[in-house]
């Protein structure tokens, strides 16, 4: 289930080692790695043969190799990594592994030679342009000999050679499982459904309102594993109302592996025509005779695969003036996607809150109301479950059967996880959760696994996935890094839309939209991430590590990665040994997710072959030197306010490096400054500094890599150098430091040279510590930016509100986002026909008093917020605003911009959302309502 991760893993490191500028191969050891690269080529394709394989047949053979495929494969990586780091750094011969230190006798007869070559290579270098950078490169050099590999290299393919075979064989081989849940004929209690009553409407509606049309009709609800598909179908099912309008009904429990499908039609059939199943055949004409003119509704649950679809269409055909509905069940959108015939679908929502905390006290009480002690822990519970009906059901049953179900004490145990309830829960959810999990692609597995790292409730934006799915390994090799990213992004849509695996939040802009492709944050429910660690942990890929007893040494030998949510255990020397022993030497990331710990802790217990450490909940007093060594690191991310070592540049695999201050308190004196060295780092792609300095090299250098530099300090003058410097940038955030003698044209010539980046997507420019100056005078000139803006965010410019209409003529901007004064002035006329695709805007501390605009502006605006704009008086907008829902958020504003906000003209359909918050009265008070044409709701809270 892992191997692809380690063909893409080792694919990846060959392709590092081929074009990495910091090396120079010696003796045939291109030839030697090369070799390798091409035998792993055609292994996606092998690997993923398995995705074309019914799920109904038994996949335990396969798994079984498909690990011993990734121990080969990572067996081997380990050995020519280990070889690399010995190469780089001599010093650390002592720390490695036996295996390795015994094939590397060889490297030593090749110095010579190595010596001749790298003279070689400065002759030619200093022929070139450019010779002290050239010069600089070639002093970080280092030859690598892989001549040592060669016998491991020839055991490496004969293997493969043999696997490949013996995979190909298993995957066309595969036994059938036992059926295991298939059934015919409907077996359901008439009980209450409890939550969905929204769903089971909208369903129903539409059920009944399409039965006069003549023709079959595909209807399907899908949602992960034990969110209710099931219940809401037999709900539907059952409804009076439903059960009268269609005379003749049949139900079918499908399941991964089904009864034939002659089988499961006859079943069909029977129930139709009201006969025992095997009483008699039913001969076409007669099915014709007895469906003649009548309204059928058949129910197939739990399907896996689309056969049912095409066989169900094909055998109903011949029915004439008859209304035929079929409605399945299944786990994922993908069996609607290959299904041409589909008319609606339904995808299942989690239940909330007050749902949950019903379903939970019905099934722990029965008709019994909650004990009022118990309310509010057992509200708690709820919660934690996460709106997961089954597991909130297998909790209550938990909870019933103890003889202390009653005790409050007991209950707060289980809300805080203090007993083994939800554990055992979990375990015993996870047989039916497993599934949809094997049967994943193959290219989603990994990915998938790699979610369960993150502790529970922990959101995290999709780019961060997917750059650490990369700096892993994880991702498809890519030379071009905007494919990689879009590879990635379908990956986790694929896991949220198709599979409905991840839970996800929306970005604001794209909350009236039902069909959503892109997301603000995604995680695992936490059954899920139950699965994952514990599918990660017996795979090897990861360990997460809680308590001392985690790091036991049959739990942590040979681990790949560690998590750690507590963050205090690198602390303990017990832990330390326990890690340097079994899994330092072999560990590919290090990721702290406990909760912050200020006090520092050592992680230096012998890690090589890191590539990735995230550590931003773990503080260090000085940047931890040790680190320097591991050469292989792509993602750093700390949260230290020490200097930054000129030596950082000494690991020159990194991808993306992320250091954040332990308190945003600027020192007296000197500023602290990103070492210049990071301008040889060319391999960098997001730099995340914040409340450093960034310097301009002083060389002729790019890094043309760079897609995020954000978080930096930065002088005017700065700023226009390193902008020549960075070509491929799409991110940019920095914080500029005006000079006292500089005035508004350096400020205009900056942003003159800003808007050279053609890349540029996401532009975010503040002003450190902004004097507004009333009657500033700006020059009558044009506001220069990027064309290919999307987002923009401006803080303490003081610029006149005509320079908006510059802004106003980008053709993609979505976000704009102005703070403390970014304009200036009492008046904004907003010119015709502008803003044209503008989502989201928001003006926060401004002294604008009147806001006009006439035709065609804000036409897609979804998302108004307006904060601390006490002077607002007069707004006048007069285009209609052409989004389904329009929400405008108002902050410490004038009284009249939320008689303005009631009264917006809206189009027909279209639904306003108002929240008003003031801090004006002593007593806070916040305002909502909602509008759909002249029909409004308000509700007003206070609180103090």
């Amino acid at each position: 289930m892992t191997s692809l991760g380690a063909v893409l893993s080792l694919r990846n490191t060959i392709n590092n080692i081929l074009h990495c500028s910091r090396f120079n191969l010696i003796g045939g050891s291109q030839q030697i790695i090369q070799a390798v690269y091409n035998e792993l080529e055609p292994w996606q394709e092998i690997l993923e043969r398995l995705d074309k394989t019914s799920p109904s047949l038994s996949r335990k053979k396969v798994n079984a190799l498909d690990g011993r495929i990734k121990e080969v494969i990572w067996k081997f990586e380990d050995s020519l990594e280990s070889l690399l780091i010995q190469h780089i750094n001599p010093s650390q011969l002592e720390t490695l592994p036996e295996r390795v230190l015994s094939m590397d006798l060889q490297s030593l007869k090749n110095k010579v030679h190595s010596f001749f070559q790298t003279l070689k290579y400065m002759l030619e270098s200093l022929l070139t342009e450019n010779i002290p950078s050239q010069l600089e490169t070639l002093a970080m050099r280092v030859s690598i000999d892989l001549q040592s590999l060669q016998s491991e290299v020839h055991s490496l393919i004969e293997t493969l050679k043999v696997m490949e075979k013996e995979y190909i064989y298993e995957v066309e081989n595969m036994p059938q499982d036992e059926a295991i849940s298939s059934s015919i004929g409907f077996h359901g209690a008439n009980t209450k459904m409890i939550g969905l009553s929204d769903q089971f409407h909208e369903l129903k509606n539409n059920l009944m309102r399409r039965h006069y049309d003549p023709r079959i009709k595909f209807h399907a609800i899908i949602g992960t594993s034990g969110v209710g598909k099931t219940t809401l179908a037999m709900q539907i099912y059952q409804d009076p109302e439903i059960q009268s309008m269609f005379k003749c009904c049949a139900w079918v429990t499908v399941g991964r592996v089904p009864q034939p499908i002659s089988q499961i039609l006859k079943g069909i059939l029977a129930q139709l025509c009201g006969i025992t199943q095997g009483d008699e055949e039913i001969e076409d004409d007669k099915l014709k005779e007895r469906l003649h003119g009548k309204n059928c509704l058949i129910v197939l649950d739990d399907v896996w695969e689309t056969d049912a679809w095409n066989c169900m269409e094909h055998s109903f055909s011949r029915i004439r003036n008859g209304c035929i509905h079929f409605l399945f069940t299944g786990r994922h959108r993908r069996m609607i996607n290959d299904n041409v015939f589909i008319n609606s679908w339904y995808k299942v929502r989690f239940l909330n809150e007050e749902e949950s905390m019903e379903l939970l006290c019905e099934k722990v009480f029965g008709d019994e109301i909650c004990p009022p002690q118990l309310h509010k822990v057992a509200a708690k519970i709820a919660k934690v479950c996460e709106g997961l009906p089954l597991l909130i059901i297998t909790v209550a049953r938990m909870i019933s059967l103890s003889e202390h179900n009653r005790d409050p004490t007991y209950w707060n145990e289980v809300a805080e996880r203090r007993n083994s309830v939800f554990k055992d829960a979990y375990d015993e959810i996870s047989k039916v959760l497993f599934p949809s999990y094997d049967y994943l692609p193959q290219n989603l597995k990994m990915p998938f696994l790699f979610m369960g790292v993150f502790p529970r409730d922990y959101d995290n934006p999709p780019s961060k996935i997917i750059t650490m799915l990369t700096s892993e390994g994880l991702l498809y090799w890519q030379e071009v890094e905007i494919r990689r990213h879009e590879w990635g992004n379908t990956c986790l849509r694929e896991l949220a839309f198709n599979y409905s695996l991840l839970l996800c939040s929306i970005k604001g802009v794209d909350k009236t939209s039902r069909y959503v492709l892109t997301y603000k944050t995604c995680r695992l429910h936490s059954s899920w991430q139950h699965v994952c660690r514990r599918e990660a942990s017996k795979n090897k890929f990861y360990h997460v590590l809680n308590t001392l007893n985690d790091a036991s040494g049959e739990s942590l030998k040979g681990q790949r990665g560690l998590c750690v949510e507590n963050n205090i255990l690198f602390g303990i020397k017990e832990f330390r040994d326990s890690v340097r022993l079994n899994c330092a030497s072999f560990a590919r990331s290090l990721l702290f997710y406990g909760p912050y710990h200020q006090y520092p802790i050592s992680i230096d217990v012998g890690f090589m072959l890191l590539r990735e450490i995230d550590a931003l909940t773990q503080r260090f007093y000085t940047f931890p030197i040790e680190i320097l060594s591991l050469v292989q690191l792509k993602y750093l991310a700390l949260t230290c306010n020490g200097e930054v070592p000129s030596t950082i540049s000494k690991l020159f695999n990194l991808r993306v490096l992320i250091i954040h201050p332990h308190m945003k308190i600027r020192r007296r004196g000197a500023p602290s400054y990103v070492p210049m060295e990071i301008w040889n780092m060319k391999e960098l792609e997001h730099i995340e500094i914040l409340g450093k300095s960034l310097v301009a090299p002083s060389h002729v250098v790019s890094l043309e890599k760079l897609s995020t530099l954000v978080g930096v300090n930065a002088s005017i003058c700065t700023i226009s150098k390193v902008s020549k410097r960075i070509p491929n940038i799409k991110k940019l955030g920095i914080q500029i430091e005006v000079k006292p003698y500089e005035d508004c044209n350096d400020l205009l010539s900056c942003f003159d040279n800003i808007s050279s980046l053609e890349c540029l997507v996401t532009l975010k420019l503040s002003i450190t510590n902004p004097v507004i100056k009333k009657g500033r005078v700006f020059p009558v000139r044009s506001l220069k930016l990027p064309v290919n803006l999307k987002k923009l965010h401006l803080s303490g410019m003081g610029f006149p509100w005509e320079y908006m209409n510059d802004i106003a003529s980008l053709p993609n901007l979505e976000a704009l986002k102005l703070r403390s004064y970014a304009f200036q002035g009492s008046h904004w006329n907003a010119k015709d026909y502008c803003f044209p695709h503008l989502k989201f805007l928001l003006i926060e501390e401004s002294d604008l008093v009147q806001w006009e605009s006439r035709y065609g502006v804000f036409s897609e605006l979804m998302y108004i917020s307006l904060k601390h704009c006490y002077k607002l008086e007069n707004i006048s907008i007069q285009s209609l605003f052409r989004s389904r829902i329009l929400e405008i958020e108002l902050e410490d504003c004038n009284y009249l911009v939320l008689t303005w906000a009631s009264q917006l003209p809206l189009h027909s359909g279209a639904t306003l959302r108002v929240t008003s918050t003031s801090s004006f009265d002593e007593k806070p008070t916040t305002i909502k309502f909602e509008r759909y044409g002249d029909l409004a709701v308000r509700r007003s809270y206070r609180w103090w």
